[in-house]
């Protein structure tokens, strides 16, 4: 019999008895696409938010009722955004936190975790971050003499790397060994859409909590714990970060260790940035953007710093351009409200092609009211708006929430 129709079959059958006995979970799981792991990323199951990869020889190993657990598992992983929220943690770290609170969740939900899963009950109520800055914590406690035991059970060339060249012959914070899951799914990979994926599972959620309440199948708490596990832990840090970094050109040195890091108690490699074009930023100049602009500023400050940009272009815009500041490298980048008026986002990017600019990307902060050009940019954009829910009709989009900045 053809294994790999087999493992296909079972995950179907798998997919079925969520659909109809666990209809949250259901609607959730129909999301993901099949897909077969021929590249040895996996031994287990794996999500990356769009599909589910699969090794055909672990699902033709497992029970059919851990199965569906599994299933029910993996897709919780995209839809408490785990795929856009890691930021620059330590992977495995990462995935095992989101384990622990999966875990917890499909125990409340009435699943029965199978032997060997990652579950502890004094994580309960806790969202991913919290579990992940414990096992940090437990870590920094609990170093082992082992280096290689330090980062994690990563393999001895890896830490041989990490320990090569560390400052004042110091050696780094311990990272935190989690279990061992052989033979365990849960993988979580990183998307390469996370603006679009938040978007698009954040419908899907509030579409499952609808069918399964209409089924009068509605897990009892599990919707209340998901949605604040996954909307207040947006950081939008992470994805300004992460959306400038992808221009840069690059590569990362132990020499100094990750200044952003230190304070979780990790020894992380610093980004060396060899090269990057201009790096335009628009501001509206409506209310909403003044509470949040000092912290928008510093935060470009500090990837200013990092990405090395060879020029931060500032426009100043309401329904037209007002100011534009230029900071080479090395100058701090400052913002100088002009305007006030009503907001059109057109005169901005007719700006920067009257001025034949040829930026790595740009980056428009605004409350999202406003008339948005009819086509988008030649160039990679990212609408950072105040007014939560509100989307730009094109190019990526992320909340920044006044009420959740220090």
């Amino acid at each position: 019999m053809n294994t790999h129709r087999t493992a296909h079959a079972r995950l179907k059958a798998a997919l079925r008895v969520l659909v109809l006995d666990h209809p949250f979970f259901g609607h959730l799981a129909v999301s993901l696409t099949l897909k077969r792991e021929t590249l040895g990323r996996t031994p287990t199951l794996a999500t990356d938010g769009r599909h589910l990869f699969y090794d055909e020889a672990f699902v033709n190993s497992y029970p059919d009722a851990d199965l569906v657990t599994a299933f029910a598992h993996e897709v919780l992983h995209p839809a408490l955004l785990h795929h856009t929220r890691r930021g620059d943690r330590v992977p495995r770290v990462w995935n095992a936190a989101g384990d622990y609170a999966i875990n917890l969740l499909l125990q409340g939900a009435g699943f029965q975790i199978p032997s060997g899963w990652l579950i502890d009950s004094r994580f309960r109520g806790m969202t991913t971050e919290q579990i992940f800055d414990d096992l940090n914590r437990e870590a920094e406690g609990t170093a082992e003499e082992d280096p290689a035991d330090q980062f994690g059970g990563g393999s001895a060339s890896d830490t041989e790397a990490a320990l090569s060249d560390p400052e004042d012959g110091q050696l780094p914070d311990p990272v935190p060994v989690v279990p061992s899951q052989a033979n365990v799914p849960g993988e979580v990979w990183d998307s390469p859409e996370p603006a679009q994926q938040e978007a698009e599972w954040q419908v899907r959620l509030k579409q499952a909590c609808s069918v399964a309440t209409l089924m009068g199948n509605l897990p009892a708490g599990i919707v209340c714990t998901v949605e604040q596990a996954a909307q207040p832990r947006m950081d939008w840090k992470s994805i300004l970060r992460r959306f400038v970094q992808q221009f840069v050109s690059a590569d990362y040195s132990w020499r100094r260790p990750n200044r952003r890091c230190v304070p979780s108690g990790l020894y992380l490699p610093e980004l060396r940035a060899d090269s990057m074009p201009a790096l335009v930023v628009v501001a509206d100049t409506s209310a909403s953007t003044q509470d949040v602009i000092d912290v928008f500023a510093a935060e470009l400050r500090s990837i200013q710093e990092e990405c090395q940009p060879e020029e931060v272009i500032v426009i100043m815009a309401d329904a037209a351009v007002h100011r534009v500041d230029r900071f080479g490298i090395g100058e701090p980048v400052e913002f100088n409200f002009a305007g006030m008026g009503g907001t059109d986002f057109r005169p901005a990017f007719e700006y920067v092609e009257t001025e034949q600019l040829e930026p790595a990307c740009l980056i428009y902060l605004t409350d999202g009211d406003g008339v948005f050009p009819d086509q988008p940019s030649d160039y990679p954009t990212l609408w950072a708006i105040t007014t939560p829910e509100l989307r730009a009709p094109w190019g990526e989009t992320v909340t920044i929430d006044p009420s959740m900045t220090p």
